[in-house]
């Protein structure tokens, strides 16, 4: 795990939590209400402010996730998907005393994102870690003690990731780019290019299946098979290619994506990811605090579903749905015209009752 802050950044940040504790009483807020006309009023000029991080990534739901977590002074939050940390900005920006420990694999994101960082240094901790992990790496940072009152999941990979070539997340022809698709390049894992030119011809079509829910799986296979006896399968494009030669047009658009999406999700074990990240979240949170979700497809959102289904109807609950909540939500008119993007999301959420997590010995 790479140390984003310093210790001496730690232990300063774990201060000033120390000293406002001790200055203020700590009183339960629903974190529904909305009759705190100031937040609402910084919540609605956030998202009417446009930021140098939104011409490189639109945070999705922003609105949303702001009115459904209210974050409230001295309480601690996490955004288990940090990315170029709108989600966290709008937290921080919408009460200036509560504080935030931010979650990223991608080592990147951290360098891209200094001016925001430097800014919250005393009320920002960022940590270089999968939100699997998450538990551990609080440990490890001795900020394991701390109430947590929030935690916010953007499964997914954001729109930088997506557009920048050398990452071979895109399909698009002008965005050619190695077959790498790590979430972490720095890590030894497995790539999209040792997939594409070592697996069989049944592991490809697993993957493309169940990771893509693509259902024309054997045609790319074998001429996968077939290409790669002829010359390495290196880049995006030669990708696209195969497909292209394998599918007819329009079909072969949606399989390009499904494909690419399937290789991007075995690469970074996204499902486990999630599974894992939202047990770990159950344990973290404090009562009456707020799980959020936010997915891109029906995978991802079928896990979240499940979980949360599962863990709201159980004998002694670790999760309640608030009224109005129980259904997902789906992105505004508003919200599609200012970040296209977000046409595919959905969020869920649900509050942390008082008893005891379950997560070590449930299965989703």
């Amino acid at each position: 795990m790479i140390k984003i802050l310093n210790n001496n950044n730690i232990i300063k940040f774990q201060q000033i939590l120390k000293r406002n504790y001790s200055k203020k009483k700590n009183v339960d807020i629903d974190i529904y209400n909305n009759n705190n006309n100031n937040n609402n009023n910084t919540s609605i000029q956030y998202v009417d402010k446009e930021y140098e991080s939104y011409k490189i990534h639109k945070p999705v739901f922003i609105r949303e996730v702001l009115e459904i977590l209210n974050p409230q002074p001295n309480k601690v939050y996490i955004d288990a998907t940090f990315g170029m940390g709108g989600h966290t900005r709008g937290i921080l920006e919408t009460c200036k005393d509560c504080y935030v420990i931010a979650f990223d694999r991608d080592p990147k994101v951290f360098e891209m994102t200094k001016p925001l960082r430097s800014e919250f240094k005393d009320r920002l901790i960022t940590i270089n870690s999968t939100f699997s992990s998450m538990k551990s790496a609080l440990k490890e940072k001795n900020l394991d003690h701390l109430k947590i009152s929030g935690i916010l999941y953007d499964f997914g990979v954001s729109s930088y990731q997506i557009d920048t070539a050398d990452r071979g997340f895109s399909f698009k022809k002008e965005l050619e780019g190695p077959l790498d698709m790590r979430m972490n390049q720095n890590s030894s894992q497995i790539t999209a290019y040792d997939i594409i030119n070592t697996f069989s011809e049944k592991d490809l079509r697993d993957i493309f299946f169940y990771y893509g829910e693509e259902k024309h799986t054997k045609n790319i296979a074998n001429e996968i098979l077939r290409k790669r006896q002829i010359e390495p399968i290196k880049n995006t494009n030669d990708l696209v290619k195969i497909i292209e030669s394998s599918i007819p047009y329009p079909m072969a658009l949606k399989t390009i994506s499904r494909v690419f999406r399937s290789l991007r999700m075995f690469v970074n074990d996204e499902l486990n990811e999630i599974k894992v990240g939202l047990t770990q979240g159950e344990e973290l949170l404090e009562p009456n605090s707020p799980l959020l979700a936010i997915s891109f497809h029906s995978i991802e959102d079928r896990i979240v579903k499940q979980f949360l289904n599962k863990y709201t109807t159980i004998d002694e609950p670790p999760f309640k749905f608030s009224p109005g909540y129980k259904s997902p939500i789906f992105p505004s008119k508003e919200e599609l015209e200012w970040n296209p993007r977000s046409k595919s999301a959905i969020l869920r959420t649900a509050i942390r009752t008082s008893n005891k997590p379950i997560s070590s010995n449930f299965i989703i």
